[in-house]
């Protein structure tokens, strides 16, 4: 955590990389140490990213966090910040790649005259959300209908209720996040050819495969385009 004279902080709200990947697999043919792999690469990743945006934060990780259910661990989490003095906390977790620290510092710009931010995912959920501490209801927030395709008309609902203004309410660009391995490949075709986190997942994935045909005899299956297309075509790996 990083300390300085602002009111807005970020949450990391995230799994370890060990605990990751028991709810999500980024390749359903690699090793479970493969996916372990990927699954610290993004949470690295979204460290940096955050770094960059020079905004005070905190990370939540699996082992720190409280609560029976996934809201009540969220809104915990939230409220930890607030209670360390910040008025205006942003939320992200580590499954997000296209997440930059422009988008880090539009989100705290709008917190300093909106009472909410949110970063719509293509899949109806949310890769950022923005908080003022006055449209914060900890009990209201940790009952949403989280982890769902219902997630962002839940957050707009419980805006409302909140009754935030409705020009006090900013939706940033819509990106999308990685829940599965389909998820992956198609956030890894849309990167740069030489984006560094594609290099580095695309290294991982090829040395899997490697590793498999080596012990096993394992033959690659032409069912996913990433498993084939982008593997033969990556660049060179150089690590983050």
């Amino acid at each position: 955590m990083f300390t300085a004279p602002t009111d807005t902080a970020i949450l990391l709200f995230a799994h370890a990389a060990e605990h990751e990947v028991k709810s999500k697999t980024f390749s359903s043919c690699h090793s479970a140490q493969a996916n372990k792999r990927i699954a610290g690469a993004l949470l690295r990743h979204t460290l940096k990213t955050i770094k960059k945006s020079g905004i005070p934060f905190f990370t939540v990780f699996t082992n720190q966090q409280k609560g029976r259910t996934f809201g009540e661990r969220l809104a915990n989490a939230f409220q930890d910040v607030f209670q360390a003095g910040y008025q205006r906390v942003i939320c992200v977790g580590s499954d997000c790649p296209a997440l930059t620290p422009a988008d880090l510092l539009k989100a705290k710009y709008a917190l300093q005259g909106q009472s909410m931010v949110i970063g719509p995912a293509a899949d109806g959920g949310a890769y950022l959300i923005g908080m003022h501490i006055e449209a914060f209801d900890p009990e209201a927030f940790g009952m949403l209908n989280w982890q769902t395709e219902q997630v962002m008309q839940e957050l707009t609902m419980y805006s409302y209720r909140q009754e935030v203004r409705l020009n006090a309410f900013e939706l940033l660009q819509e990106k999308a996040d990685i829940d599965t391995y389909e998820d992956l490949g198609i956030i890894l075709q849309k990167l740069p050819i030489l984006n560094r986190l594609r290099i580095l997942i695309l290294s991982i994935l090829s040395k899997s495969i490697a590793r498999a045909h080596a012990l096993r005899g394992f033959i690659l299956e032409p069912r996913d385009k990433y498993r084939n297309d982008l593997l033969l075509r990556a660049p060179p790996f150089q690590p983050l």
